[in-house]
């Protein structure tokens, strides 16, 4: 049975078009820059010898202001899916994208794609400690956040839109704690471990 926090809400496209503004806002970036460092991250991660999508690239002789408006205007075209429905973003360059985004953005977009069919993501323990509780604080600061405005709609205007939306808002703001408390009880696990080598080994 489908429940309502499973109703998709953006297209992949729309979800990714959103977490690159806000990250392009962030930094203070044009759209060109934050097109550059996704060809960046496509080529330094060899995503490039699996998928074989050629873009320009920085080379000694090349106008860099050029590269990256080329590459930009490629971005440009597939990621509007609001006035046309075809040539859009290869969904071999979906990882490509993700990768290249923040942790925090990284982790909220995944999770926006891949919830509308009951499934979430957190990240790996063998991302640095003090990277993954950044970005698990800013996701739970924002789902919670959310889930409190959506509640707090309810006691102005109790409808069938509020009352969704705010039980859409709420099992994300749970998600978000569940993940953050997924990750200190493997650091615990992880701290125990530790202590009963080092008992060990010093016995």
């Amino acid at each position: 049975m489908n429940r309502l926090w499973n109703r998709p809400r953006k297209t992949v496209v729309g979800v990714l078009r959103d977490a690159l503004q806000t990250w392009r806002q962030r930094e203070h970036w044009t759209m060109d820059t934050a097109s550059d460092e996704i060809v960046k991250s496509y080529y330094n991660t060899g995503f490039d010898g699996v998928w074989l999508v050629e873009f320009q690239q920085h080379v000694p002789g090349k106008d860099a202001v050029r590269v990256m408006r080329t590459n930009n205007e490629r971005f440009a075209r597939w990621m509007d899916d609001q006035t046309k429905d075809s040539t859009l973003l290869p969904i071999n360059l979906l990882p490509a994208v993700l990768q290249a985004l923040p942790m925090d953005l990284r982790l909220q977009a995944a999770s926006e794609i891949l919830r509308p069919i009951g499934l979430d993501v957190s990240i790996l323990h063998t991302v640095p400690v003090d990277t993954a509780v950044s970005s698990l604080m800013v996701a739970l600061t924002k789902e919670t956040g959310e889930g409190v405005t959506a509640f707090a709609r309810v006691a102005d205007r109790m409808t069938a839109d509020t009352l969704q939306s705010a039980k859409i808002e709420l099992e994300e703001a749970i998600a978000s704690q569940r993940d953050a408390l997924d990750h200190v009880n493997a650091m615990l696990a992880g701290s125990d471990q530790r202590c009963k080598e080092n008992s060990r080994s010093g016995g």
